[in-house]
Formats: C-alpha cells, sequence, structure tokens
C-alpha cells in the first residue's frame, strides 16, 4: 500500500480552498455594500435628473434595501451587548411613544443606522478589508468630486442636486435660486467666502457622491481619522489616507473637517495610552460651554459660527423634564445636535449609548485611537449640527470601520485541517506500522 502524502493533503485542502473563496466573495460583498452606502443619493438623483422623480418614500425603500444587504453577515454571528442595547432603546422608544402620544419613526431609523453597521463590522473584523473598502469609497468619490471640480456645468446636467432635495423634502424651491442646480450651500455667499484657496476654486463647494458638500467634509473626517489612527508600520497607509482627506476638505470648504482634522492631529502627536480615554468626558464639557454661550448671548443671536452655537445653548436652556426623557414631541433641531439627541432618545439612551462606545473592548492602541477620534468627532459634530450625525452616507462609514476594529475572534482549526497539517514523517511512520500489522496477519 501506499500511504504517501499527496492524495491526504488534496483531499484536507477543499475546505481551504472553499474557505478563501468565501472569503474573497464576502469581501467583495461588503466592498460593495459600502459603496452604495456613500453613494445611493448620487445614483438617486441621476434617477431624478432623468426621468424618475424622487421622493422621502424613495429615499427610504432605498436606505432599508442597502440596510437589508447587511442582513446575511449580521445573522453569522450575534452580539449579545447590540442585542441587549437595541432590546433596551426599543422599550425606552415604544414607552416615550406611550407618554408623548406618537411614535417617531426617525429615532429607531436613526438608532438602527450605527447598530446595523458596527453589527456588520464586527461579524467581518479585518482591519484590511475595512481600509481596502474606504480605499474603494474614496476612490469613487474623488473621481466624481474632480469631475464636478472640472466640469461644473456637465456635472449637473447629469446631477440636478437642488431638484432632487425639492423633490425628497429636504429643501422648499426658492426662485431666487432657480438658475443653480447645486444644493444651497453648494455656492459660499459674496459676504461670507471661501475659506481654503478662494482665487484659486472660487465660491463653489465640491459634494461629489453626497450630493452637499458638509458631507463631503465629514468624511474627509473619518478618513484622516482612520488613517491617523494606524500604527507606524503604515506610515503609508496613513499618508494616504490623510492627503486625501485634506484634498477633499479643501475642495468642499468644510471649516469643521478642518479644525476636527488639525484636532486630530494634535491628539495623535501629543495623547497616548490612557490619555485615549480623555474623550469620554467631552460631551459634558461641550454641553457646558453651549450653555455658557447661550446665556451670555442674551435675546439676540447672530447669524454666524458663534450664533448657532449660542443657539443651542438657548435650545438646552429651554428642557423641562419630558423634553429631557423624550416624553413630549417637541420641534426638530436642525442645526442643534445636542438638543436633537437628547429630544429624540431621551437622556437615559443618550448616555447608555455613550459609555457603550467607551465600554467596548477594543484589542490594541489602534483601535483605541480611532475610538477617541471618532469620539471627537462626535461630539464636535453634535455641536453645530442635527442630523449630520445619523446620515446613512456617512455614519455607515463611520461604525463599520469601528466595528472592524474588534477583531473578530479566529475560528479553531477544523480537525482535518489539523490532520492535514501534520508533519509527513509522522503520517508515513503509522502508515508502516499499520502494514507491519497485516503482513503479521
Amino acid at each position: 500500500m501506499n500511504y504517501a502524502n499527496p492524495g491526504l493533503s488534496a483531499d484536507s485542502s477543499t475546505p481551504v480552498t472553499e474557505s478563501a473563496a468565501s472569503e474573497k466573495f464576502d469581501d467583495r460583498m461588503v466592498i460593495a455594500i459600502v459603496i452604495a452606502t456613500v453613494s445611493y443619493q448620487a445614483i438617486l438623483c441621476l434617477l431624478n435628473t432623468h426621468g424618475l422623480s424622487a421622493s422621502r418614500t424613495l429615499l427610504g425603500l432605498s436606505e432599508a434595501l442597502i440596510l437589508t444587504a447587511c442582513l446575511p453577515f449580521i445573522a453569522r454571528r450575534m452580539l449579545p451587548g447590540v442585542i441587549i442595547i437595541i432590546a433596551f432603546c426599543g422599550a425606552m422608544f415604544c414607552l416615550q411613544a406611550l407618554l408623548s402620544g406618537g411614535l417617531n419613526i426617525k429615532t429607531f431609523r436613526d438608532l438602527a443606522i450605527p447598530l446595523c453597521y458596527f453589527w456588520l463590522g464586527c461579524n467581518i473584523g479585518r482591519i484590511n478589508i475595512a481600509s481596502r473598502a474606504l480605499s474603494c469609497v474614496i476612490t469613487v468619490v474623488l473621481f466624481m468630486g474632480l469631475l464636478e471640480l472640472f466640469f461644473l456645468d456637465r456635472y449637473t446636467d447629469f446631477f440636478n442636486i437642488f431638484s432632487y432635495y425639492v423633490n425628497t423634502g429636504n429643501l422648499e424651491p426658492v426662485p431666487s435660486y432657480a438658475n443653480s442646480k447645486l444644493q444651497l450651500n453648494g455656492i459660499r455667499p459674496e459676504g461670507i467666502g471661501r475659506t481654503l484657496l478662494p482665487d484659486l476654486l472660487g465660491s463653489h463647494r465640491v459634494s461629489s457622491v453626497f450630493l452637499e458638500p458638509v458631507s463631503l467634509g465629514n468624511f474627509a473626517t473619518i478618513c484622516a481619522a482612520w488613517g491617523l489612527s494606524l500604527d507606524k508600520k503604515d506610515l503609508r497607509k496613513t499618508l494616504f489616507f490623510v492627503v486625501v482627506a485634506v484634498v477633499m476638505i479643501v475642495i468642499s470648504d468644510s471649516r469643521f473637517a478642518l479644525t476636527t482634522v488639525s484636532l486630530m492631529l494634535a491628539m495623535r502627536l501629543f495623547i497616548h495610552g490612557r490619555g485615549l480615554y480623555l474623550p469620554i468626558v467631552a460631551p459634558f464639557l461641550a454641553i457646558i460651554l453651549l450653555v455658557i454661550l447661550g446665556i451670555d448671548s442674551g435675546e439676540f443671536v447672530e447669524d454666524s459660527f458663534h450664533g448657532r452655537l449660542a443657539l443651542s445653548g438657548h435650545a438646552l436652556l429651554e428642557f423641562d423634564i419630558a423634553t429631557l426623557f423624550a416624553t413630549t414631541l417637541s420641534n426638530p433641531y436642525a442645526d442643534m445636535g445636542y438638543a436633537h439627541l437628547i429630544s429624540a432618545f431621551g437622556l437615559p439612551v443618550s448616555l447608555l449609548l455613550w459609555f457603550s462606545l467607551w465600554l467596548l473592548p477594543m484589542p490594541d492602541a489602534q483601535a483605541q485611537r480611532f475610538r477617541a477620534f471618532a469620539a471627537i468627532y462626535i461630539v464636535l459634530i453634535l455641536c453645530v449640527s442635527g442630523y449630520s450625525l445619523y446620515a446613512l452616507k456617512t455614519s455607515g462609514v463611520l461604525w463599520f470601520l469601528m466595528g472592524c476594529c474588534l477583531k473578530k475572534p479566529a475560528l479553531a482549526a477544523e480537525p482535518k485541517l489539523a490532520v492535514a497539517a501534520a508533519p509527513p514523517s509522522i503520517l508515513v511512520e503509522v502508515g508502516n506500522h499499520i502494514r507491519r500489522r497485516t503482513d503479521a496477519c
């Protein structure tokens, strides 16, 4: 009998080949999901410009379809912590609905997005696929952004952004703005002007697939956070993500992104180890600052960056017990992030979600750095915007990357693979022993 190893190795290699093919397919699907996450509104805008009228219903169905695509990956591994959060928050939202007399569907949607993408990232659990997915998205974003920058008239012939936002109910028709096809914030007003390279780039702010420059700036901030969180051995990747982030910040003229990325860079240089837990107190300090600005500004609030912060402080000062626990229906707080968060989710849920972020078992320094940078992004964006934190096109990317930082534990090797890995000399010796016993018989 021939007890050589090739036959056994061929059989045992089958699971390895199937596993590699399955992993490759998963990688492609995940990258496709992330690309769809950032570009679905651009696709809807294209269809709206060329005959298919967009609507809130179509927008909601598109988001539901993307979230549904995540379910096969989510179902592979249950996360008890996430399930507990879902159960608690769902119960609180239902209780708030009973007390307020109305169910706010948007709160369920705003919570579903981060939990779904975080769960997806956890079940993928590989830093390399996170970087690959983000790089692919950056390629799409920069390509579309450069087309908009250099061929604006041609670009808006395909993407009538203003018409799209009017049809989806996010903008009211403005007769004086009828000649432009960009978002209202796609052009810097003459009195304000562009901050970054005004003589070279003019008043136009690029939005790329996000359709609004604010979201492009937020995405650039997330890219910079990911790059700055990488280890020193990945210096080339760090430079790539930071440089493309700077390019996107410049073309979108995002003052928020410029400020936030500068702060992240300072943190990367000077804060390490346990210092990365300092952002845990940042939202409380931010709320105190907003309230102080609201008090000092009095009744008059000017239309400026300082005025927007003061307006957020005024809104917080007007909160009562019912608003703090989200047991009453309140007016929307479009540019007041903390006021919107607390009035929509309630203080208990808001605190639970914030401290849950800091209870995540980050496995290494890279993951801890990204959590700290993400926390700074969250804290600062809530100071100036009410809804940007929950936008699928940027929030999905942020929480997918966060989930990937919690590297998925390696599965135990299959018995067949263990036999295949045994040294050939041992297998030959076993074969010889069996042959001698057969001859003796």
